[in-house]
């Protein structure tokens, strides 16, 4: 699944809050209109799940970022009793309800995820409904639901492929903030080409957290992004001016330190360590890290002195 920013998380986020109150407000006001039209066998759905509703909206406002999302499938599936059980296909509005479940469903899941959904709700729907006799309703019905399904199908996979291309070429990995690896690559050959005409020294520093693939395993989704975040940012705020951070791998990172001799990457080193032991949700990560300084010596190419910071992992003091 792609990764979104936290900015980006969060705003979507409150829109999809936003969404559902206003889903919940249109299911009050159906109740309502069913009620004055005489539609007595038509009110209880809209009536009894406009509250839950309501109540999972506010739910997904207040709801730290990082944690599990439990909001969307029980929308879905109210939403989805709604459909199945209330109102009738010659009903123009209950049919408009029907055109907008895809893009409601495209909106606040992933692709993979939404189509899956729609696949279920389709296949529940032609075996529980009876009054699909009808050859023209059942013709409209099917020709103007494939059209939003495939406009909203379109539309989010358009969307998820386009955030990949400018994470591609932003060279930084949307979970974490870091450089990519595929960025380190072309950036380290800037730096040594820059090494050789300055005569400046050229570090790096490769830190694995071996840790965290059985943490991964025993924990959410969720709770490792949040982890793997607050590793990042740690690692991040020990940054001097001119130096990257880069994520290598699920577990690595890696820093290239400008204009830093071997001591400077130790003193790093050390810094690094340091921060990493004040944050105690990783004290059962720690002790199996490994950090290993490396600097660039003369005549070594760009390719040969990245495989040989990679390969000789040190186990901090």
């Amino acid at each position: 699944m792609l990764k979104l920013s936290s900015g980006i998380q969060l705003l979507r986020d409150k829109i999809t809050a936003a969404i559902y109150l206003s889903l919940a407000i249109a299911l009050a006001v159906t109740a309502w209109y069913h009620q004055l039209l005489g539609h007595y066998d038509q009110i209880l759905w809209p009536a009894l799940t406009s509250p839950f509703i309501l109540a999972l909206a506010i739910i997904r406002f207040i709801q730290p970022i990082d944690s599990p999302d439990v909001t969307v499938y029980p929308v879905l599936i109210l939403l989805g009793c709604i459909l199945l059980n209330n109102g009738h296909l010659d009903d123009p509005l209950y049919r408009q309800w029907l055109y907008m479940l895809p893009v409601f469903t495209y909106f606040v899941l992933p692709v993979r995820q939404a189509s899956i959904t729609l696949a279920v709700f389709v296949c529940i729907f032609f075996l529980f409904r009876s009054d699909l006799h009808n050859g023209i309703i059942f013709s409209d019905l099917t020709i103007h639901s494939t059209l939003f399904a495939g406009i909203s199908f379109l539309f989010a996979y358009t969307q998820e492929k386009q955030t990949r291309t400018l994470e591609q070429l932003s060279g930084k990995d949307s979970l974490t903030g870091a450089f990519t690896e595929r960025q380190l690559h072309e950036r380290l050959e800037v730096e040594v080409a820059r090494t050789r005409t300055t005569q400046r020294p050229l570090s790096a520093l490769y830190i694995t957290l071996h840790g965290l693939d059985e943490y991964a395993e025993q924990h959410s989704e969720q709770s490792y992004n949040k982890l793997i975040r607050k590793i990042s940012h740690t690692m991040q705020d020990s940054c001097r001016t001119g130096d990257e951070l880069y994520r290598i791998r699920e577990n690595s990172f890696l820093y290239l330190l400008p204009n830093t001799s071997v001591n400077g990457s130790i003193v790093l080193k050390e810094r690094v360590w340091q921060q990493l032991t004040e944050q105690t949700e990783l004290d059962n990560i720690l002790p199996d890290a490994t950090m290993n300084p490396a600097t660039l010596q003369n005549d070594e190419q760009a390719q040969h002195f990245l495989t040989r910071t990679l390969d000789t992992p040190e186990k901090p003091a």
